[in-house]
């Protein structure tokens, strides 16, 4: 006979509601799980306005931004306002988790923040940790300690977002067993409505002949985004459309197109996630730099989120050839995958695709397929069955 589920606390330490792209994760991780019907509460530390301002609803505040249920579980502890300061990374780490542990109403503590689970697994407490991050290879000192102690019983398991994070984590002594790999997913209603090629360019009063690759993500150094006016200078009649600029990125890459003269990138400011989809939907083709430094020197991109929402665009995708892309992107099947850092000959990949009018349609329409069954909920339903293996 199988033993109910464990009630879940999902400690998380970040800034709600911000548009840092792991804070979009958890909500939408939360939201998907809440809809399977699993009992999991979020905690999370209280911002300035909820410290300050007695009308302000902090729940309502992320369930509106990030475009989700506004009956999920939210807990806001007032420890420390969060800040750039940062300082909740430990105070809310900390006593978010005593807390969960004390109260005992919660069966499992869950998070993304290290700290968080290490104090609650020496408090005696089961707990689970999700990452996306290859912290077998940046950290091996520490893993290899880790993964001795993951043969504990309190120690139930780890929730990858891919399998090349999952496979760092086995050469760090991990047991398989207690590795799941979980690739995120796409909330339907963020692409929401479904717009024509035509009809998202009309929305946006971009110019319905013209040819255009899209990027839509972060635009910080890590990400490279350079390599992307690179590969514009190629094709001066393509236009890059690069969508999620905050003010610093703006003057940065408006320097960098200068200095190249290339004047085929136009740059839009960072948007609401309910704003991004008709941008997709104005594509050609989507666009992930295809640079192999966002992974193998900076260890801060590994599938990326932006990934999801291309596919369910249902337009074809341009990604460079690394062991994370391709576990989703089959070349020339549901998307093209290029040489990392090879301006030339990614410029001659997207030349020929926007050529092949034949190759275009089965992309997006492969692409589009793909995207079914990563959605949130049926990423939700794998950690239940899992979850409801190991609780037998």
């Amino acid at each position: 006979m199988k033993k109910p589920l464990p009630t879940i606390a999902m400690i998380a330490s970040e800034r709600f509601p911000h548009h840092n792209t792991n804070t979009q994760q958890v909500v939408k991780n939360l939201n998907g799980l809440h809809h399977i019907g699993m009992d999991v509460e979020l905690i999370i530390p209280g911002n300035a306005q909820s410290f300050f301002n007695r009308k302000y609803d902090q729940a309502e505040a992320i369930a509106e931004y990030y475009n989700v249920s506004n009956e999920l579980k939210i807990r806001v502890l007032k420890t420390v306002p969060t800040s750039s300061l940062k300082l909740e990374k430990f105070f809310h780490s900390l006593f978010a988790t005593i807390y969960a542990v004390f109260l005992k109403r919660y069966d499992l503590i869950y998070s993304r923040n290290k700290f968080a689970v290490l104090i609650a697994f020496f408090l005696g407490k089961k707990t689970m940790f999700e990452t996306y991050r290859r912290l077998g290879d940046e950290s091996p000192k520490l893993m290899r300690w880790a993964g001795r102690k993951s043969k504990s019983d309190k120690f139930i398991g780890m929730v990858l977002h891919s399998n090349v994070a999952a496979e760092s984590m086995l050469r760090a002594g991990f047991p398989e067993e207690k590795l799941l790999v979980l690739h995120n997913g796409v909330d339907s209603s963020d692409m929401l409505p479904i717009l024509s090629k035509i009809e998202a360019r009309q929305k946006l009063n971009l110019d319905i002949n013209a040819k255009y690759v899209v990027y839509a993500g972060n635009m910080q150094k890590n990400k490279c985004i350079e390599s992307l006016v690179d590969i514009a200078a190629y094709l001066p009649d393509i236009t890059f459309l690069l969508v999620g600029s905050k003010p610093e990125d703006i003057i940065r890459l408006t320097a960098y197109c200068k200095a190249k003269n290339v004047k085929n990138v136009m740059l839009v400011e960072r948007l609401p996630i309910n704003e991004v989809s008709p941008y997709l939907y104005a594509a050609d083709a989507l666009i992930i730099p295809p640079v192999a430094a966002p992974m193998e020197k900076f260890g801060r991109t590994v599938l990326p989120f932006k990934l999801f929402p291309y596919l369910a665009a249902g337009r074809p995708i341009v990604a460079p050839n690394l062991a994370d892309m391709r576990e989703l992107i089959r070349h020339e099947e549901n998307g093209i995958l290029v040489n990392p850092d090879d301006a030339a000959q990614n410029a001659e990949a997207i030349r020929a695709l926007f050529l092949d009018e034949k190759m275009k349609e089965k992309l997006a329409a492969n692409a589009s397929e793909t995207s079914r069954s990563l959605t949130w909920e049926a990423r939700a339903e794998k950690f239940r069955n899992w979850l409801a293996d190991k609780n037998k």
